[in-house]
């Protein structure tokens, strides 16, 4: 495959693009003379009705003209970006993710302990901000780079700010320009782009008056600011207690603590949600940990709007929880007549509680019984508690364990999100070929409150019924 966006995998048949005589193996260099450089290029410049694409075919340049009608797809499907393109990151965060993974090619119960070389990538790449919500801190932008987003509109893109304060911001970041945030952001809004920004809380670093000063000074930037979240800082068995420089060593939050950054919060929630035409939205939101650490209630589905940093865990319980309400009232409508086959829900640590409540009105729907399999992190250490970071190992010793009693025809429903994008690799580079192989049951890969009701009903119908990915 060539080391070049724009390699063309497959074209729609009879799309624009075939009946124009575009093939698979196709480069694509140009279109209407502006060059192609990745993703973006190829939205931003395609959106004409007729476009002169340059292409290059075994070799030798040829052009060739796409016409297709308003709003129709041009059918053209790319190869993968390769990740020597994606813009590396310079900063030396002091809660970098890189410094939470294990050293590669380690071992661990006959298992590589180092994870596949993608997750080692430290990114800081706009382009990955404005498609996928990625958080970037700014720092590595370059002035063709603000050239192009000022052109193109890439807007909004996700910010990480930790901090308003220049000093400790480069204390935390360590990266080029890390001090000049405000200045970076209000260059955003000068150039009619907006952001959605993030304050990774570190206690006695950037909790407390810190805080407090960056959310004020963030919300005089509106509306280039769209939102803030403030989210606690995620540490494993390998950079728990890291002291980095002159700052406090990294550690989690305490109960206490947790509920004094919550209550710091509410205050500026209550504030923001009453300004004129804040139609009730807060502007600053907290992650779900949260309220699962300290067990207050998670806030309505009003709260959260249009659940615009769900990706970041803000508000991500609470739409699974609405999206369940809806989807139980199906479950009304099986009758309750056991058939002999059990269900096991597999969840981190930190969602067992609210899983352990939808176990319940399946169990009251069906008659069957449901079973509720918190998995503890092994891999990265008791601190992980959430559901994306659990690895195959760890979950294929917990069934092991704890349902050597079930058989193929009992089903296991697993959350989706343990797995990379194509579906085929936990973190841990186990395969869901393998998984599933040595699974004493059959897996049911879940991604929403939906496919939760419909391995429910699998207690009642056949197997055969129930979606497997």
């Amino acid at each position: 495959m060539p080391k070049l966006y724009g390699w063309v995998r497959e074209v729609v048949p009879d799309s624009p693009a075939d009946l124009a005589g575009i093939a698979s193996g196709d480069l694509v260099r140009t279109i209407n003379g502006a060059p192609v450089r990745d993703l973006l290029d190829y939205q931003f410049y395609a959106s004409e009705d007729e476009l002169l694409l340059g292409i290059e075919r075994n070799g030798r340049p040829l052009e060739v003209l796409v016409a297709r009608a308003p709003e129709e797809e041009l059918g053209i499907r790319f190869g993968e970006e390769p990740a020597p393109f994606i813009r590396i990151c310079a900063n030396k965060c002091v809660f970098c993710f890189i410094k939470g993974l294990p050293e590669r090619h380690q071992a661990q119960r006959g298992l590589p302990l180092g994870m596949r070389d993608s997750l080692y990538i430290k990114d800081d790449d706009y382009r990955y901000s404005f498609l996928f919500g990625n958080f970037i801190t700014l720092t590595n932008l370059k002035e063709q780079d603000w050239q192009r987003l000022a052109e193109q509109r890439l807007s909004p893109v996700y910010v990480s700010v930790h901090t308003t304060n220049p000093e400790l911001r480069r204390k935390m970041v360590d990266g080029p320009r890390a001090g000049e945030i405000v200045e970076q952001i209000q260059r955003l809004g000068s150039i009619g782009i907006s952001c959605h920004t993030q304050l990774v809380l570190c206690p006695g670093i950037n909790d407390g008056d810190e805080l407090e000063r960056s959310i004020g000074e963030l919300a005089a930037l509106r509306p280039t600011v769209e939102t803030i979240s403030v989210v606690p800082v995620g540490l494993t068995k390998y950079n728990n207690m890291l002291k980095v420089g002159a700052l406090p060593p990294m550690r989690p939050f305490t109960h206490e603590e947790s509920r004094a950054v919550m209550a710091r919060v509410a205050r500026w929630q209550e504030r923001f949600a009453v300004e004129p035409g804040a139609h009730g939205q807060p502007f600053v939101y907290l992650s779900d940990e949260w309220y699962y650490v300290t067990g207050q209630p998670f806030p309505p589905a009003r709260h959260y709007g249009g659940y615009r940093q769900i990706e970041n865990g803000v508000g991500m319980t609470r739409k699974l929880l609405e999206e369940w309400r809806a989807a139980r009232r199906g479950l009304a409508e099986v009758e309750a007549r056991a058939s002999g086959r059990r269900l096991a829900i597999v969840t981190s640590t930190m969602a067992e509680p609210i899983m352990r409540d939808i176990a319940r009105d399946i169990q009251r729907a069906t008659g069957g019984e449901v079973r509720v399999v918190a998995v503890e992190n092994g891999f990265f250490g008791p601190l992980v508690t959430v559901a994306g970071l659990l690895c195959g190992a760890d979950v294929r010793d917990a069934l092991a364990a704890r349902l050597a009693d079930f058989t193929r025809d009992d089903v296991i429903l697993c959350p989706r999100i343990m797995l990379d994008n194509a579906g085929t690799r936990f973190l841990d580079d186990v395969t869901v070929a393998d998984f599933e192989a040595t699974a004493p049951s059959r897996i049911v890969w879940a991604k929403s409150a939906e496919d939760i009701a419909a391995a429910a009903r699998a207690l009642v119908w056949e197997p055969a019924d129930v979606p497997t990915r």
